[in-house]
């Protein structure tokens, strides 16, 4: 499993190795773009787009967006929705648009990285909507 941050590339060679990094990056109070994902050719690289997870982390708040391979179904994560604020959020070098009720904590963030981990496919551990 790659993991791919504002850091750079890690490749996760085993489950253990794959949940102290996303522990610690999803726990270390920092804004981040994370990218999850498996490749799967020869040659170490999926000209396709393999099916990823997205995070992004900003004051200790986050939302997942979730890609299936070639991104064919594309969807957002549900938090509360209720609330009904919306967030530019500026990570990086990027600005980004984020509706409050796609806003998840960092615990159930951590969860549903732990989760794709496993099969790769769209966590169960919150709701979604389709983008």
């Amino acid at each position: 499993m790659y993991i791919n941050d504002l850091n750079g590339c890690v490749e996760c060679h085993s489950y253990k190795e794959y949940e102290q990094q996303i522990r610690e990056m999803t726990g270390s109070g920092r804004d981040n773009e994370i990218q999850l994902y498996m490749r799967e050719s020869s040659d170490g690289w999926n000209m396709d787009f393999p099916c990823s997870l997205s995070i992004l982390i900003k004051e200790n708040q986050a939302a997942v967006n979730y890609f299936s391979e070639g991104n064919e179904e594309m969807f957002a994560s549900i938090g509360d929705m209720n609330r009904d604020d919306d967030f530019q959020w500026k990570i990086g070098a990027y600005d980004y648009s984020v509706a409050g009720y796609q806003i998840l904590s960092i615990e159930k963030t951590l969860e549903c990285a732990l989760e794709f981990f496993h099969s790769q496919k769209k966590p169960a551990c919150i709701e979604w909507e389709t983008l």
